[in-house]
Protein backbone atom coordinates (compact mmCIF):
# COMPACT_ATOMS: atom_id res chain seq x y z
CA UNK A 1 0.00 0.00 0.00
CA UNK A 2 1.53 3.30 -1.11
CA UNK A 3 0.11 5.35 1.76
CA UNK A 4 1.67 3.12 4.43
CA UNK A 5 5.08 4.71 3.75
CA UNK A 6 4.81 8.47 4.24
CA UNK A 7 7.83 8.91 1.93
CA UNK A 8 5.48 7.99 -0.93
CA UNK A 9 3.23 10.98 -0.15
CA UNK A 10 4.36 14.03 -2.16
CA UNK A 11 2.83 17.42 -1.38
CA UNK A 12 3.21 19.65 -4.46
CA UNK A 13 3.83 23.40 -4.22
CA UNK A 14 0.16 24.38 -4.64
CA UNK A 15 -0.88 22.00 -1.85
CA UNK A 16 1.94 23.27 0.38
CA UNK A 17 0.65 26.82 -0.07
CA UNK A 18 -2.95 25.82 0.71
CA UNK A 19 -1.81 23.71 3.68
CA UNK A 20 -0.02 26.71 5.18
CA UNK A 21 -2.98 29.04 4.55
CA UNK A 22 -5.38 26.63 6.23
CA UNK A 23 -3.05 25.60 9.10
CA UNK A 24 -3.11 21.94 8.07
CA UNK A 25 -0.07 19.96 9.20
CA UNK A 26 1.86 17.28 7.32
CA UNK A 27 0.80 14.64 9.90
CA UNK A 28 -2.87 15.60 9.35
CA UNK A 29 -2.39 15.11 5.60
CA UNK A 30 -0.73 11.73 6.16
CA UNK A 31 -3.53 10.55 8.48
CA UNK A 32 -6.17 11.76 6.03
CA UNK A 33 -4.56 9.79 3.20
CA UNK A 34 -3.82 6.69 5.29
CA UNK A 35 -7.15 6.43 7.13
CA UNK A 36 -9.59 8.72 5.32
CA UNK A 37 -12.65 7.84 3.29
CA UNK A 38 -13.05 8.47 -0.43
CA UNK A 39 -15.55 11.31 -0.82
CA UNK A 40 -15.14 11.89 -4.57
CA UNK A 41 -13.83 9.75 -7.40
CA UNK A 42 -11.96 7.80 -8.42
CA UNK A 43 -11.61 9.28 -11.88
CA UNK A 44 -8.86 9.83 -14.45
CA UNK A 45 -7.55 13.39 -14.22
CA UNK A 46 -6.19 15.61 -17.03
CA UNK A 47 -2.67 14.16 -16.57
CA UNK A 48 -3.91 10.59 -16.98
CA UNK A 49 -3.62 9.60 -13.30
CA UNK A 50 -6.34 8.25 -11.06
CA UNK A 51 -7.53 10.91 -8.63
CA UNK A 52 -9.65 10.82 -5.47
CA UNK A 53 -10.73 13.13 -2.68
CA UNK A 54 -10.04 11.66 0.75
CA UNK A 55 -11.62 13.13 3.89
CA UNK A 56 -11.00 12.54 7.57
CA UNK A 57 -11.68 14.14 10.92
CA UNK A 58 -8.19 14.61 12.39
CA UNK A 59 -6.78 16.80 15.18
CA UNK A 60 -10.23 18.25 15.78
CA UNK A 61 -10.82 19.28 12.15
CA UNK A 62 -12.43 17.81 9.06
CA UNK A 63 -9.90 17.94 6.22
CA UNK A 64 -9.97 16.80 2.61
CA UNK A 65 -6.98 15.94 0.45
CA UNK A 66 -7.20 15.83 -3.33
CA UNK A 67 -4.79 13.04 -4.27
CA UNK A 68 -3.52 11.91 -7.68
CA UNK A 69 -2.08 8.40 -7.81
CA UNK A 70 1.19 8.21 -9.75
CA UNK A 71 1.18 4.41 -9.87
CA UNK A 72 3.20 2.55 -8.69
CA UNK A 73 5.52 5.02 -7.00
CA UNK A 74 3.76 7.84 -5.19
CA UNK A 75 0.66 9.70 -4.08
CA UNK A 76 0.58 13.35 -5.11
CA UNK A 77 -1.34 15.76 -2.88
CA UNK A 78 -2.80 18.29 -5.33
CA UNK A 79 -4.52 20.45 -2.70
CA UNK A 80 -6.02 20.25 0.76
CA UNK A 81 -8.87 22.00 2.51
Amino acid sequence: MLAADSNNIVVIKHAQKRRAQRNITRPQIERCIQKGSITEGPFINAKGNWQVNLSRFTAGEQITCVVAIDWPARLIVVTTF
